[in-house]
């Protein structure tokens, strides 16, 4: 995939934002400063800047810089699925990463990683939990990842952001969501009855040149937690 000077800068900004590294309402390196950390000319860092400005990522402000905009006006999908929810009860909610290792992924996960044969990926199961109650299972699997590096993070509340911090900037996501009954496994890791109702999601990351780096699986108890996707213009 030919990627242009501008997009390039225009997805790495855009994956920083939204992952949290460049925090709401905070100010942006100028300019100059972008480019020269880009290596660039000003014209494809300003062509950056101005796609994010109308994705309503960004605020210019005269004689003061850029800024990260206040998430309510940004105009994407960025806050899909079951972000908003968890933002709204982030002081209430746990996450606890419950298992780390390297694998050969199966079959399935390896064909969409595009992973060499008898190549090892890294495999997180993370849960959260909410008064007591654990209500959302999730297995990542990561190309490219150290396990050192996993345990020094300890219990990663937000994966995209800690994976931005390892270099894996996200451009798109795909996601299948499915309605399901919980096997023996999940329901062990919820806490629930075998057969219990459950949202499945399967989730794909990638980056900026198409590839994906990550594959994520989880089962969600959807009594008290809606899947939502907000759309704005």
């Amino acid at each position: 995939m030919d990627v242009s000077l501008n997009a390039r800068i225009y997805t790495d900004l855009k994956a920083k934002i939204v992952t949290g590294i460049y925090k709401e309402d905070g100010l942006l390196p100028t300019e100059l400063q972008l480019q020269k950390e880009y290596g660039v000319s000003r014209a494809p860092v300003r062509q950056a800047l101005g796609r994010l400005e109308n994705d309503g990522l960004i605020i210019r402000k005269a004689g003061k810089g850029t800024f990260v905009a206040n998430r309510n006006s940004w105009q994407s999908a960025v806050l899909g699925g079951f972000r908003m929810e968890l933002m709204k009860k982030s002081d209430k909610v746990v996450c606890k990463v419950i298992g780390i290792r390297e694998i050969v992924p199966p079959s399935k996960v390896a064909n969409l990683l595009e992973t060499a044969p008898d190549e090892k990926v890294v495999l997180v199961e993370r849960v959260r939990i909410m008064n007591n109650h654990p209500f959302q299972y999730l297995v990542h699997y990561v190309r490219d990842l150290s396990v050192e590096a996993v345990k020094e993070a300890g219990d990663i509340e937000d994966m995209p952001m800690f994976l931005a911090r390892q270099g894996f900037y996200l451009y798109a996501v795909r996601e299948e969501i499915g309605a399901v009954k919980a096997g023996k496994i999940v329901a062990a890791k919820l806490d629930l009855p075998v057969g219990a109702p459950l949202l499945h999601i399967r989730r794909s990351a990638y980056d900026a040149l198409g590839k994906m780096y990550e594959y994520m699986t989880y089962y969600t108890e959807t009594q008290h937690w809606k899947y939502r996707v907000q759309y704005t213009r």
